[in-house]
């Protein structure tokens, strides 16, 4: 090896950076086509952050915005109204295939973090695509086969956009060479319900705050395509004045860690399952969508619903998941100015499970639901007392819920002094300690032939036909002993 003391004598140059073709099949290789379309919405919503002032903030910052995705096997689009891409961002690094590293996080809040979202999506889903933006000044950008073909890292030209062309404020960005997977996907009327599902659920927090997401073919649009409606999150409390013994009411936890805020809502969304209900879940493995947990991010949810032990089931003596649990609910909320912090994926799409402000997080929700379950275990075995419970609860929406939080959760907790919390005392059976259950399994033909003895009917329930048969027994046996 020559030293930096000897004479270096430059013959020419080895080429070292890597070709078009396999960057661009490493950086759409482990991404799904459907999270691909979501950083596009992500992009339509951060937008949405750089045209709003922190000073106008309510429960429906996002009102009148909206992304329009037209999807079908010929071309691709999605045009917003946004805010348009400042022309200063498109030439700096809007385009450049990352964050240029003096970019920084430029917008509080914005999720982009990479600086690969946009054109990752138009790889993944083919060639030919167009960007046409208006915020200050008027362009397009194309990335044409022929860019895409070649191996130069050419600079993408910049046009003029005649400003009748689009709205100021909006965005569109269109592919017109879908590849082959992606025509088959866009052609798969199962396919796209999934992704309005998979929207429904990622964007559930931000369309309830007044954001649209439309999605349709070209043929659907020329009709009427409602937006899509988002999927709800709520929790039961019981009025304020409610016997304590019979009250229900959320756990809360609220404060911030290493600058990014957490916001905790755990709790019951509906009643107990009935015994009956609770057999059939068992013999069918029922809908049970509802339940476990949800983690957002920024108001970007990337889990949803999960009942595994990412979100603390089944481990640090929480119990396993399964069907008595189907009442129990939670959410995380993380936010930050800079997105760096959350505790998120490449993909943001999945959650950093290692990251300290997650593991903070989890210890607080592992708590939450040991209680939850220790109260479904308590009164799993009197289901005619439950109906106390429910008697005058009613269920708050998310906005209802941190409303709540600030004037309930002030007491800290001893992991995290900076977390706050409030943990309600729910309420036990007053026969806990004096009963037992009684459960066996009887003949469906003899169920129904008691049944029609004491009811006059057959259609009784199990249960029902059970405590009637039972009570008989006991009045037999008091009397014998009189």
């Amino acid at each position: 090896m020559i030293t930096d003391s000897q004479t270096r004598t430059k013959i020419g140059d080895a080429k070292a950076s890597p070709t078009k073709e396999f960057f661009v099949k490493m950086l759409t290789r482990d991404i799904e086509l459907e999270d691909a379309i979501l950083d596009l919405l992500d992009n339509c919503l951060d937008g949405v952050v750089r045209s709003i002032s922190s000073a106008t903030i309510t429960d429906l910052p996002y009102s009148g915005f909206e992304a329009k995705l037209t999807i079908s096997p010929e071309h691709f689009s999605i045009e917003d109204n946004c805010g348009g891409i400042p022309i200063d961002i498109a030439k700096k690094y809007a385009f450049t295939m990352g964050r240029p590293p003096n970019a920084g996080n430029t917008i509080p809040g914005t999720i982009g973090m990479y600086g690969i979202g946009m054109k990752r999506a138009i790889f993944k889903l083919g060639t030919d695509g167009f960007v046409e933006s208006f915020n200050d000044e008027s362009f397009w950008v194309e990335f044409s086969s022929k860019w895409m073909a070649s191996e130069d890292w050419d600079d993408l030209p910049m046009y003029e956009l005649p400003s009748e062309q689009l709205a100021q404020g909006h965005t569109k960005i269109s592919v017109l060479e879908l590849a082959e997977e992606v025509k088959s996907r866009f052609g798969d009327a199962n396919w796209v319900d999934d992704f309005k599902r998979k929207v429904a659920q990622h964007y559930a927090l931000i369309i309830a705050k007044g954001f649209s997401v439309r999605i349709g073919t070209p043929e659907e649009f020329k009709e009427d395509v409602k937006p899509i409606e988002a999927e709800s999150f709520s929790l039961l409390s019981s009025n304020n004045g409610d016997d304590e013994s019979s009250k229900i009411s959320p756990h809360y936890y609220t404060g911030e860690i290493d600058g990014v805020k957490i916001e905790i809502f755990a709790g019951l969304y509906r009643e107990l399952l009935s015994q009956s209900e609770l057999d059939t879940e068992e013999e069918t493995r029922g809908s049970t969508d509802s339940a476990g947990w949800t983690v957002a991010c920024n108001d970007r949810v990337v889990i949803w619903k999960d009942k595994t032990k990412l979100t603390g089931w089944g481990e640090a003596s929480v119990p396993n998941y399964h069907g008595q649990f189907i009442p129990i609910t939670g959410i995380v909320l993380f936010s930050a100015n800079d997105t760096r912090k959350l505790p998120l994926t490449t993909t943001k799409r999945g959650i950093d499970a290692a990251s300290n402000v997650f593991l903070s997080a989890k210890d607080h929700m592992r708590t939450a639901t040991k209680a939850m379950t220790t109260f479904t275990n308590k009164w799993k075995k009197f289901p005619e007392d439950r109906e106390k419970l429910y008697r005058s609860a009613q269920h708050l929406s998310l906005p209802e819920l941190r409303r709540s939080a600030i004037d309930l959760a002030s007491k800290p907790t001893r992991k995290d002094p900076s977390i706050s919390f409030y943990a309600p005392t729910l309420p036990s059976p007053r026969q806990e300690n004096t009963s037992t259950r009684v459960s066996f399994v009887a003949d469906k033909n003899d169920v129904k032939l008691v049944s029609k003895h004491f009811f006059d009917t057959d259609s009784a329930t199990a249960a029902e036909v059970g405590k009637r048969a039972f009570d008989e027994a006991i009045a037999s046996a008091k009397d014998g002993d009189a």
